[in-house]
């Protein structure tokens, strides 16, 4: 599922604590720590006697209405038929402390790391894979025009900016940032909710061996302005522009509308402000990628000047790869 994952064996009657009260746990016969990704939660390689993958996620006890509730998600994504870490299992575990979640293995490399060794024609064509995903999922429960996503976000970008005025450190175009979010916050007034990945982006994908896209890592996921969670394939772009471009252009059909980019400058603002506070809590080499993704970023974008980001030609990519 995840190619550069490190891996140990379990040891200690902790771990078998964790795992004891999971219904057939004796079929496991290996259980390997995932070491990798933000998350609290603890993540496992399980192999089955029978030669079967498995992944079980663990989390603490106070996460079990969040945790149930990214499940019930989980099956009604996986009932449209999308390629995705389908939900198996769902209970509570170690005497009542932990919650967890049993889910299929997707083998195959993380998309971010397979994706710049592919032609391409063949990114694009995975990034247009990733648009109908979005499109299929957008289908199972979709919401009108309203004044609700403004509420709930606009509180997220207030708490995002406070955050960041107190942590004391300065993020690269930080003040750029700040002065776009205050002049463009009515763009979040009258937007349609649907029930959607919230992080979509190549970290959160995979290519199995048979070249097939899969989508994983459901956290936080729930009703959110689509276009917001479209700002997935500006994360994407950084590793593969061509993917990125045919998941916007499959996802609107072709022509991309001009309030997407205002939309998308606005969210990958915000979020940056609030990326920057989360990487200071997790080190300088996180607070380093975060400085330097928003060089990049404000690159593309001519520091705010231009909505539409340099990397993407719609009428070049269009004419090489549509057909």
């Amino acid at each position: 599922m995840l190619k550069n994952h490190q891996t140990k064996q379990h040891q200690g009657e902790s771990m078998i604590d964790v795992i004891r009260d999971i219904p057939n746990t004796d079929t496991f016969a290996k259980t390997d720590i995932i070491n990798k990704g933000w998350s609290d939660d603890k993540k496992y390689c399980i192999t089955t006697i029978d030669g079967e993958k498995r992944l079980l996620r663990v989390s603490d006890i106070a996460e079990y209405e969040n945790k149930k509730h990214e499940f019930e998600l989980m099956k009604r994504f996986a009932l449209t038929g999308i390629k995705m870490s389908q939900p198996l299992d769902f209970g509570v575990c170690n005497k009542g402390k932990n919650v967890y979640q049993l889910l299929t293995w997707c083998e195959g490399e993380e998309a971010k790391e397979r994706l710049p060794s592919l032609s391409e024609q063949a990114q694009y064509e995975f990034g247009r894979q990733a648009g109908q995903m979005l499109k299929t999922m957008q289908a199972v429960e979709s919401h009108p025009p309203s004044a609700d996503w403004a509420t709930i976000y606009g509180g997220k970008v207030k708490k995002y900016i406070e955050d960041y005025h107190a942590c004391g450190e300065t993020l690269f175009g930080g003040e750029l940032l700040l002065a776009f979010i205050n002049q463009h916050i009515s763009c979040l007034q009258q937007r349609p909710m649907s029930l959607l990945h919230a992080d979509f982006q190549s970290d959160n994908m995979v290519i199995s061996p048979q070249n097939e896209l899969y989508v994983i890592d459901f956290q936080g996921s729930g009703l959110v302005d689509p276009y917001y969670a479209l700002t997935g394939a500006m994360v994407t772009a950084e590793v593969s522009p061509p993917f990125a471009i045919g998941q916007l252009c499959s996802y609107f059909g072709g022509d991309v509308p001009a309030d997407f980019w205002t939309l998308n400058a606005f969210y990958m603002a915000a979020e940056s402000i609030h990326a920057f506070t989360v990487a200071l809590t997790l080190g300088k080499e996180e607070v380093d990628y975060s400085n330097e993704m928003m060089q990049t970023m404000l690159a593309w974008f001519d520091h705010l000047n231009t909505l539409v980001p340099s990397w993407f030609s719609a009428k070049a990519y269009s004419g090489r790869f549509w057909g």
